[in-house]
């Protein structure tokens, strides 16, 4: 922590206070409270004789001190959207975004010699520098400095006010010479109770899918910890985290690496058995992390990990390159007087956009509701629990779905014969709201059989949730982790003629992407996400908590589907010297929304994932296959666009 005064109670210059708070983890700056915190009271705890015989402003008057059993405890503000997600959330709908990362190949070579990182004996084929390790995460966490870069990692919500976080012990910078201080070796303690390690998958997929669906439907115990990892490791696809194309292609390169390495070793003269070192058997690593909502969105978590990867100093050095080429863009080259102008220009710009924006987006909002009564699964749920089908948990599934330079080579030439812009997130949105279509077909076809022209369950047009990264889901230079996101709700159709029982035009799928795409893009350059954010904040700081749980559950005007898009690295990234082959998160579910799905992009493909109640989708490996079934009707549709043009 920066600036940190030696003195208890002691009063500093407001704005030194806020920077200190805000770069320890997301202290609101409006905050009414100045006061700083202890150092060496948090590192030596004094006795309670030591208290009794001082001078106290700590309880009565330090909002952000508290005195637990003679330790000083530190406190910093949660943010109001982290409350928002502890008070909104409910019994069945947690707050807990959950993701896993999947990682092949050998460590660093420093790294095999660690205690603890190499077992096996000689002769033996396979040693722990393929496989990763509680050892190694921690000793990876500590030497990527993720206590001073993100000490909100190391926080608890508070046990008496649940509006601050608490941290028993101050963290600093890590140095060579301060490795093992009592510091550093508290927080290394305090990592066991976070990182864990379990036994391996034996069934394809299943059981990863249970685990999933455990972390997401499970609490967590905020008071005692806000996230955990559980790692597990074996032979390379036998979890289902890495596909098995990418699993052969793995196989293959290590058969190969082994031929080339056999053949380079030379054999032992004068003995009577050969060379110890044996063939290497590829392995996988799987990390599963889950969060509370409290400590950040699951966008920002993703962020904040990616300081553990071995790219780290690159990815910041690009983030802060891009910061700079954009403020170069806004200052041209004017004048001190154009620099003025255009800055005064902007500000009326931006003031005339939030306006009205804003009265446009609560006009659509309002509208959407009036017009949206009923969400189309609540009729769904209620067959369902009459018939005795209603199921609870989560049904959870997830896939590679194409590569991206095809995915935006479709929205290119699309773009073109519509003479739009359609992205690739328009694009996928498309094609998960034709499976969501598909997906009340089959309900209707086998729950409450009726005529083809007279639904009960599927509309035209239905409702669907975006979520929005307000920082486009990196973290800033100088900041840390936080809930910077908001959202917006916008229509886009229903069933059409190629959903339906026996129909099928090759036009329809290319139709409703351009009605897509025509519908997000009316939202996207509207303040929505920037209003819902502040509508959240309002909620958290001054309604009671269920109001607020009511507000939450009615903004979603109905929505049949939430969908995330989150942006990952170009290139592959690795920790301690192995690959990161794939990367898969799960939405958790906002009451009232049964279905969320995760778009995703990363080392140049897309991935898509469903977390939904299952009786809402019993089967989601269908469900992808659905929108990889749309995707290929408009890849097919782009093709034959191509071959005209």
């Amino acid at each position: 922590m920066a600036s940190i005064i030696p003195t208890i109670g002691r009063k500093v210059v407001p704005m030194a206070a806020a920077a200190t708070f805000a770069a320890g983890g997301g202290i609101d700056s409006s905050s009414r409270f100045k006061w700083a915190t202890c150092d060496a009271s948090c590192e030596s705890p004094r006795s309670p004789q030591d208290f009794n015989n001082t001078t106290r402003p700590l309880a009565e008057n330090n909002p952000f001190m508290t005195n637990n059993l003679g330790s000083v405890v530190l406190r910093k503000r949660m943010t109001s959207i982290g409350r928002f997600s502890l008070k909104s959330e409910s019994d069945t709908n947690l707050s807990i975004p959950t993701f896993f990362l999947a990682l092949s190949g050998s460590k660093k070579a420093d790294s095999s010699t660690v205690p603890g990182n190499t077992t096996a004996a000689v002769g033996t084929s396979q040693t722990t520098n393929n496989v990763f390790t509680v050892n190694d995460f921690e000793s990876t966490w500590m030497n990527r400095d993720m206590p001073s870069r993100h000490p909100r990692f190391h926080s608890t919500v508070s046990k008496h006010d649940d509006r601050f976080f608490e941290e028993t012990h101050h963290v600093k910078a890590t140095t060579s010479s301060s490795e093992n201080d009592e510091t550093n070796l508290q927080i290394k303690a305090e990592l066991d109770r976070h990182a864990s390690e379990t036994m391996h998958f034996s069934v394809y997929r299943e059981e990863l899918r249970n685990r999933i669906e455990n972390m997401l439907t499970s609490p967590i115990e905020v008071a005692e910890k806000l996230w955990e990892v559980k790692i597990s490791s074996g032979a390379i696809g036998s979890s289902g985290a890495i596909s098995k194309v990418k699993s052969e292609a793995i196989t293959t390169r290590q058969q190969v690496a082994n031929e080339i390495s056999a053949l380079k070793r030379q054999p032992t003269k004068g003995r009577l058995w050969k060379d110890a070192v044996g063939e290497t058997k590829p392995m996988e690593s799987v990390l599963l992390f889950r969060s509370h909502h409290a400590l950040a969105d699951g966008a920002s978590i993703m962020a904040a990990l990616s300081d553990l990867c071995d790219e780290s100093e690159e990815i910041r050095s690009d983030i802060e390159a891009e910061l700079k080429r954009w403020k170069r863009g806004k200052q041209g080259k004017r004048g001190v007087l154009g620099r003025l102008i255009s800055r005064f220009m902007r500000l009326i710009k931006f003031i005339v956009w939030m306006t009205l924006g804003s009265a446009r987006s609560a006009l659509y909002q309002v509208w959407l509701q009036l017009t949206t009564r009923t969400n189309p699964f609540d009729a769904v749920k209620h067959d369902a629990e009459k018939k005795g089908l209603a199921m609870g948990g989560r049904a959870i599934s997830w896939c590679d779905a194409c590569p991206l330079d095809e995915a935006k080579r479709i929205t290119q030439i699309l773009s073109k014969a519509n003479g739009s812009n359609i992205t690739v997130n328009d694009l996928f949105v498309s094609c998960i709201s034709a499976a969501v279509t598909r997906q009340l077909i089959e309900h209707e076809e086998f729950m409450a059989p009726v005529d083809a022209h007279s639904r009960k369950y599927v509309a035209r047009n239905m409702n669907v949730c975006i979520p929005v990264h307000l920082r486009g889901g990196v973290i800033l230079p100088n900041e840390s982790l936080g809930n910077r996101i908001g959202a917006f709700v916008t229509r886009v159709p229903g069933e059409m003629t190629h959903d339906a029982r026996g129909g099928g035009t090759q036009s329809c799928p290319s139709v409703r992407l351009m009605k897509v795409h025509q519908s997000l893009k009316r939202s996207k350059q509207s303040p929505a996400p920037f209003l819902s954010h502040y509508v959240a904040k309002f909620c958290s700081d001054y309604l009671p908590e269920q109001w607020t749980k009511n507000i939450f559950r009615r903004a979603n005007c109905n929505a049949c589907v939430a969908i995330s898009n989150n942006r990952g690295h170009k290139n592959k990234i690795h920790i301690n010297g192995m690959e990161v082959e794939s990367a898969h998160g799960f939405l958790p579910l906002p009451p009232g929304i049964p279905i969320g799905v995760v778009v995703q992009s990363y080392a140049g493909v897309m991935s898509l994932s469903v977390t939904a109640e299952k009786w809402a989708v019993p089967d989601p490996d269908k469900f992808l296959r659905w929108c990889l079934d749309e995707y290929s009707r408009l890849l097919e549709t782009a093709a034959k666009l191509e071959k005209s043009q």
